[in-house]
């Protein structure tokens, strides 16, 4: 017998990239390192200032900046440099919107599409490492019980914020690395962010699952946050229902998640040791969510999170069926919020290119509220030649959710080694951003720094129910209520 069906416990990290919201008083730039989002000051200046700084709020020296498409374009004097307190002075001849580039050493490039000028200020975040940090230990605490006939499992992954449903990376979630499990003389691959305490169920023969060590892969160092998710599910049902060709989103609600934890390291070294309790929180109040209208060939997930400490817990997962209440659990005392996920059947658990397509939203939960999602969108196209020409296909309108912002991402396909198994990741490399809903964005003159490297583009229409327009500042993390995202290899 092969246990793929571990692979079934990666469907609730799927659901868990939407699980934050970061909650900063009102004029704070954003605190969590993990938000890749630019923080913006706008204001009519008599002597504009471009201020750059990184992910702690320091100055980032030399920095590159670009006003407009090109050196030179559309005037002299707009390619300049921040000084020793991470400051440019912008050209008086910028005058009208333009694009805003920023490029320094050891940061991920960021533009900002149509911007007027004025002072501003823009956090940089970190380029990835070459070499992923690792964080490893144990989940403790899961209330194991042999031949309970039930198996219990925790997932571990970083805390993230509402800012990631704008640009957000599945490969911190699912890990794309492996482990090895071995039972009844089998082995199969399941992601290494997953921990598996030693228990022993029956199935026809005794079968021992044993894999307690997890390991989460990190792009950066620093402070983080880490968020563990403790989940339980029927042994011989999960089996019985792979065996029958279930496919996995059948199995979703063969899971649930009964308690989590929350803690936070700074990352100084390559390799981190850090064990996390299971236990100490329990999920234990009920909600019932509306599900959204989706088509017949779609995937509909319904995800409960509860806000705790600025960050958001994931209590519950389920597939939902149409124009029904799904039941779910939360933590109780604290404020319930509501992540509906779509996704394609036959790009469910799919690695092709263009599979991580999907449309989700993020929504306080209101008793009796109806959900509603945007509709899932084609690939984008790209051209290279020159500049970088990106072409959005059309998505139709949703009423009541009005579109507010366009984010791109342009990554390098990195292949690497992870023991004996190859893994192909995302190293981020540049990200734009705008408002509106662009059909076409053409990103300023300026390579990428290795141009012959396999690269992934990928494209969110983010739209928000409350709010008919935006800036470019934290009030866009505040609107933002909806997305649809599709990627594009070239």
């Amino acid at each position: 017998m092969k246990f793929t069906l571990i692979w079934t416990i990666a469907l609730l990290g799927t659901l868990l990239t939407f699980t934050g919201c970061n909650k900063d008083k009102k004029g704070n730039e954003p605190t969590n390192e993990l938000a890749r989002f630019l923080w913006t000051e706008n204001v009519d200046a008599k002597a504009s200032q471009i201020s750059i700084v990184n992910q702690f709020g320091e100055p980032v020296v030399g920095a590159q900046v670009l006003i407009g498409d090109a050196q030179g374009s559309p005037f002299r004097g707009n390619f300049i440099t921040t000084d020793r307190s991470g400051v440019a002075v912008a050209p008086t001849e910028w005058t009208t919107p333009a694009a805003v580039t920023v490029d320094a050493k050891g940061y991920i490039r960021q533009t900002l599409l149509n911007v007027k000028p004025g002072n501003l200020k823009l956090k940089l975040q970190s380029a990835y490492l070459a070499q992923r940090a690792e964080l490893r230990g144990q989940v403790t605490g899961l209330p194991v019980v042999n031949g309970d006939k039930l198996i219990d499992f925790a997932l571990v992954m970083p805390a993230v914020s509402k800012s990631d449903l704008l640009n957000f990376d599945i490969g911190q979630v699912i890990s794309p690395y492996s482990d090895k499990l071995s039972a009844a003389g089998q082995e199969s691959d399941i992601p290494s962010n997953v921990s598996l305490p030693k228990q022993k169920e029956s199935y026809f023969i005794s079968v021992t699952l044993d894999k307690p060590v997890y390991r989460l892969k990190v792009p950066t160092l620093g402070p983080k946050r880490f968020v563990t998710a403790r989940g339980r599910f029927v042994f011989k049902e999960v089996v019985k229902e792979l065996r029958d060709g279930k496919p996995f989103h059948e199995l979703i609600n063969y899971f649930t998640i009964h308690g989590g934890s929350m803690r936070e390291a700074t990352l100084v070294d390559l390799t981190t040791n850090l064990d996390i309790p299971g236990n100490e929180l329990e999920f234990k109040n009920t909600i019932a969510v509306n599900s959204a209208n989706t088509n017949a060939d779609e995937v509909l997930l319904v995800l409960a999170t509860s806000e705790l400490s600025g960050s958001m817990i994931p209590t519950d997962v389920k597939k939902a069926v149409n124009g029904t209440a799904t039941k779910l659990q939360s933590l109780v005392g604290s404020p319930a919020y509501v992540v509906s996920v779509v996704k394609k059947q036959s790009e469910f658990m799919a690695t092709t290119p263009g599979a991580d397509r999907m449309s989700a939203s993020l929504l306080p939960y209101v008793a009796g509220a109806p959900q509603k999602l945007l509709p899932l969108m084609a690939d984008p196209s790209i051209t290279t030649a020159g500049n970088y020409v990106i072409t959005m296909p059309t998505v139709q309108a949703v009423a009541g959710i009005n579109p507010i912002a366009t984010s791109l991402v342009i990554s390098d396909l990195i292949e690497t080694m992870d023991g004996d198994n190859k893994v192909v990741i995302t190293n981020r490399k540049w990200d734009i951003i705008g408002l509106g809903w662009n059909q076409r964005v053409s990103l300023p003159k300026w390579p990428l720094d290795t141009a012959t490297t396999p690269k992934r583009v990928e494209v969110n229409l983010i739209g928000s129910s409350t709010s008919t327009s935006t800036n470019l500042d934290d009030s866009l993390i505040k609107d933002a209520t909806h997305v649809t995202h599709a990627s594009t290899d070239f």
